[in-house]
């Protein structure tokens, strides 16, 4: 048996979908496409399981490295710190660096005599930064004493300043 043409609203110029203007374009359409996925289109996103905003985005490995050093120092320092090795001034003080400048070892030396990061051979002492956490000597500053310097990356300003002096740089692998 064949179904009934169904004959309501029929005649009526908008056939019950409101004003003659309705039903017409995208706008009522509610947008073309994809629009509308945060707003009213929204659970019609989350059923599909489309993805929303930004995804696919890594770090480079430059920055990476960098945040792996500043953490290694924040640890080193923090453990020195609990330890009583170095005093509070001394620990914000390396807290607040990245990098130590030339002018900043003399300040420093004084207050770490007491530990094992520096070491007395034949009268000329050895600073070794590598293990207090720094990874790079800059050139900034002056220096006067007689200091040798471990650590696995400095500047040339840096190594030229504290030759001059009388010390020495001595790279370390890390």
């Amino acid at each position: 048996m064949p179904k009934k043409r169904v004959k309501k609203y029929r005649g009526s110029g908008s056939c019950g979908g409101g004003s003659r203007k309705n039903r017409r374009g995208r706008g009522n359409r509610g947008g073309s496409g994809n629009s509308g996925h945060l707003k009213h289109n929204y659970l019609r996103t989350i059923k599909s399981g489309q993805l929303i905003g930004k995804y696919g985005f890594s770090r480079p490995e430059v920055v990476k490295k960098e945040y792996r050093y500043r953490q290694n120092l924040y640890r080193v320092l923090r453990d020195l710190r609990m330890e009583g090795r170095i005093d509070y001034d001394l620990y914000r003080y390396l807290l607040s660096k990245s990098e130590l400048n030339v002018g900043d070892i003399e300040e420093v030396l004084e207050k770490l005599k007491d530990t094992d990061f520096v070491t007395e051979e034949g009268g000329t002492l050895t600073l070794n930064l590598s293990e207090l956490g720094f990874q790079k000597l800059l050139g900034n500053g002056n220096i006067s004493k007689e200091i040798n310097v471990r650590i696995s990356n400095a500047t040339e300003k840096a190594i030229d300043k504290i030759e001059k002096a009388g010390g020495k740089v001595i790279t370390v692998e890390e």
